[in-house]
């Protein structure tokens, strides 16, 4: 082998030893992280998968096949209205919620506004603010006796005695609407607000020059460049309302009745079963329909935007 040859070997080899060092670095780099996945992730799924096969009370199990599925579509009325519940909830309230999220971040975003920074920081406080304390502030809002709603509207003669908001089914799910509003607002705005920011300048100032006053900039500008980051929220919040449970197990625990139970917390009492056994194999399947339904709902909706994206 000749001078020049060895040479090349010698660096070749060189190189091959520092690829395979910087291999050993990132896999030791992402390791923990696959592990944690794992761990978190694919064993828990393969789990409530297994257990839903199972009559399973934490002690004794035994093999059902899919009974617990038969029990769920045939006989578990309860499940199928508090699935009901959670779309009229979860999905009612963001007829509400995001076109507030817009306009608030639209407003944020106006060099005309002063003190943005301020309502910024007013706007995210919900966010930061825990769940139990948010539920009890609103519980008293909107107690029956001494709450703040009750005695604005009595005050101001619009009722003349005090209205029961958290024992009707109408006054329950409309609490908890707003609850879920409030505590959800914060993210939307400011998934708002950036998509609003990166609306380029010069677009603006082209539809200026050509006549365009504010409604028609927010028509034919603004909401047309939006729409990617109108998608993206609105796919989170389907996702996220599906997973509605602490606001209603704090604020009336799924009552009047059964009337505001939502999937999320059907599935947590199945599971923790204040009042008897436990049934852990039928809440696993519970937990796999839902995540079936959530799985179609997600489908669908992406189906009809890339469709929508088409004709656009």
């Amino acid at each position: 082998m000749t001078k020049k040859a060895l040479t090349a070997t010698k660096k070749k080899h060189k190189l091959s030893g520092r690829y395979k060092s910087r291999e050993r670095e990132a896999y030791a780099m992402i390791i923990l992280q696959l592990i944690g996945f794992f761990v978190f992730s694919i064993y828990p799924i393969m789990w409530v998968l297994g257990k839903s096969f199972f009559d399973y009370d934490g002690v004794d199990q035994t093999f059902i096949g899919f009974e617990n599925y038969i029990r769920a579509f045939t006989r578990d009325t309860a499940f199928w209205k508090s699935v009901l519940n959670t779309f009229i909830i979860s999905y009612g309230k963001l007829i509400i919620e995001l076109p507030l999220a817009l306009l608030a971040a639209l407003l944020l975003t106006n060099k005309m506004i002063k003190g943005k920074k301020l309502f910024s920081v007013i706007f995210y406080l919900p966010k930061v603010t825990g769940v139990a304390p948010a539920c009890m502030i609103f519980a008293f809002i909107f107690a029956t006796v001494n709450g703040l709603v009750n005695n604005a509207l009595i005050s101001i003669g619009v009722l003349n005695e005090p209205v029961a908001w958290l024992s009707s089914r109408v006054g329950a799910t409309a609490v908890i609407m707003i609850q879920s509003i409030w505590g959800g607002f914060a993210a939307n705005v400011l998934y708002f607000m950036a998509g609003v920011a990166n609306i380029p300048e010069d677009v603006m100032e082209a539809s200026e020059i050509d006549g365009a006053n504010k409604v028609q900039q927010f028509f034919h500008v603004t909401l047309p460049m939006l729409l990617p980051v109108i998608k993206v929220v609105l796919l989170l919040a389907m996702v996220g309302g599906m997973q509605i449970m602490n606001e209603v197990l704090l604020l009336t625990n799924g009552g009047p009745g059964d009337s505001t139970n939502v999937v999320m917390l059907h599935i947590y009492k199945m599971y923790f079963a204040p009042a008897g056994k436990p049934e852990y194999g039928y809440a696993s399947a519970l937990g796999v329909i839902t995540s079936i339904i959530l799985g179609i709902v997600t489908f669908i909706y992406l189906k009809f935007s890339k469709k929508a994206d088409e004709v656009m």
